[in-house]
């Protein structure tokens, strides 16, 4: 579970940038970001490839609001999130990054948030003096920069919406639709689905703005219903992805997502000198 704010580690925390280094371009990584690396790489950058990669530990701080950013990372493993205090002291997450989205942002930008390591997290970095090479130089990169941007937005505006017009109840349900997206999940002989969302429980309620007695309430009305099976305490079996996006009033969520996207590792460097977690 992600710690309280006072007891989160300060971004100067943080690993230096050679605390990783992958072996090659990580040619068999399906995940959207290696479409972004590679317009880097295409590019003949020196020193843009291999690119150091860093490790947190679920629970710590990446990147504290107000501060310098210095960096941009694309997501190998793991998830992210950014984090905002209420005046009554309630927690308040949303913007869910996943493998492939980015993190940071543009050299001398100020981070609008935390950002925080929901789990064990993994991400290729790439540090000013590189942004800035390429946003002078090279306008496929930009272009790439810009579509994750708005790709991100997109889903932040989304989960607004979702705040706004659906019940606690809807708003669990839908966030159980979406994970199938972007978590691992593993298609059972009988047409049902595994989920594995090792999210906890109150970092669950802190994305849905609900609490954690709604999300066991909510569980127990899907398993009275045969929607959901609570397998384990990161698992659950959906039965009827369908009838369960109906019951929220959303769309199904699109099916043609790469395994590797929604597996455990789905990228883990080749030959890489592991400094260890931080």
């Amino acid at each position: 579970m992600i710690q309280g704010e006072r007891n989160l580690y300060s971004a100067r925390d943080g690993p230096s940038s050679s605390a990783l280094e992958t072996a090659a371009h990580c040619p068999d990584c399906h995940l959207r970001g290696a479409e972004f690396c590679e317009a880097i790489c295409g590019e003949g950058a020196s020193g843009a490839f291999p690119p150091p990669v860093r490790q947190y530990r679920k629970g710590r701080l990446i990147l504290e609001r107000g501060a310098p950013v210095g960096f941009l990372g694309v997501i190998r493993r793991g998830y992210a999130c950014c984090a905002k205090m209420r005046v009554d002291g309630k927690r308040v997450l949303f913007g869910l990054a996943v493998p492939g989205d980015i993190v940071g942002g543009f050299p001398d930008q100020r981070s609008a948030c935390d950002v925080e390591a929901l789990t064990d997290l993994e991400f290729c970095i790439y540090e000013a003096p590189l942004l800035r090479r390429q946003l002078a130089g090279n306008a496929r990169f930009r272009k790439m920069l810009l579509r994750e941007i708005q790709s991100q937005h997109d889903r932040v505006l989304g989960g607004i919406w979702r705040y706004g017009t659906l019940s606690s109840r809807e708003r669990i349900i839908v966030f159980l639709v979406m994970a199938t997206e972007f978590l691992p999940t593993e298609p059972q002989p009988d047409g049902s689905l595994d989920l594995t969302m090792k999210i906890e429980r109150r970092d669950w309620a802190d994305l849905t703005n609900t609490a954690l007695e709604t999300i066991s309430r909510t569980l127990r009305y899907l398993e009275e219903k045969a929607l959901v099976t609570s397998l384990a305490q990161y698992r659950f079996r959906i039965h009827d992805l369908d009838r369960l996006a109906l019951l929220a009033g959303v769309e199904p969520p699109r099916r043609e997502v790469f395994a590797a996207e929604r597996s455990e590792s789905p990228c883990p460097p080749a030959g890489a000198k592991n400094s260890g977690w931080r």
